[in-house]
């Protein structure tokens, strides 16, 4: 692609900020040192993102990073086409795009930078508003009652192993005896959540004790 060469101002929260012009096909960006742009921080994979251009546009590509690569503030899936003052936003990095062909009067400033700080949870509970966000997205359908009670449990105690017997007490209010009514539940919860049910990755069986939630969030 030929024409003007946008620049990266690279700001992060320890170290000098950056300025990078975009001269390359692409710029690999993550944690190892043979990156273009490298972020040494813990949030970022080792091979986290892409910046690239064709005769369309210019663009960043999430490389399927662990804890997710956002622009202005929302986590992207694959390929997201860049507009100017578009804020990329990776670890505790915010890399600003600016594009040299667009007309800067009038141009909204870019969102107010925030900090990536935390791990993000790939699957989050939102007690109040019934809500299931799984990587990023609104779980649509929704769950039904008892499932969201299940889960909405499960997340409470995230990372903690709770008996048949809590499950039964937090979801139904009284003692189930019959625990295979809990089984059938965790088994259609985990097809509604689960990309292999047959290897949940979220919902935990932890043999002789009970169930935990494992949400992809690091410290759960």
């Amino acid at each position: 692609m030929l024409g003007p060469i946008p620049t990266l101002f690279v700001q992060r929260n320890v170290g000098n900020d950056q300025e990078v012009l975009w001269e390359q096909p692409t710029l690999t960006i993550g944690r190892d040192p043979t990156n273009d742009l490298v972020i040494e921080h813990k949030l970022a994979s080792r091979r986290h993102a892409r910046f690239e251009k064709d005769d369309v546009g210019f663009y960043i590509r999430d490389l399927e990073s662990t804890n997710g690569t956002f622009v202005n503030g929302q986590r992207i899936q694959g390929a997201y086409l860049l507009r100017n003052n578009d804020e990329v936003w990776i670890g505790d990095t915010v890399i600003v795009f600016r594009d040299p062909e667009a007309t800067m009067k009038g141009t909204p400033p870019p969102v107010a930078r925030q900090r990536v700080l935390e791990p993000q949870e790939e699957l989050r509970v939102d007690t109040k508003a019934k809500e299931v966000v799984l990587r990023g997205l609104p779980l649509d359908p929704p769950l039904t009652a008892k499932e969201f009670q299940l889960l909405d449990l499960l997340y409470q105690h995230k990372g903690e192993v709770l008996s048949k017997e809590q499950i039964a007490q937090g979801v139904w209010d009284y003692e189930v005896y019959d625990y295979n009514a809990i089984d059938a539940l965790v088994y259609r919860l985990r097809h509604r959540i689960e990309a292999d049910p047959s290897n949940p990755k979220y919902l935990v069986t932890v043999r002789g004790f009970g169930y935990k939630l494992m949400t992809g969030d690091p410290n759960a």
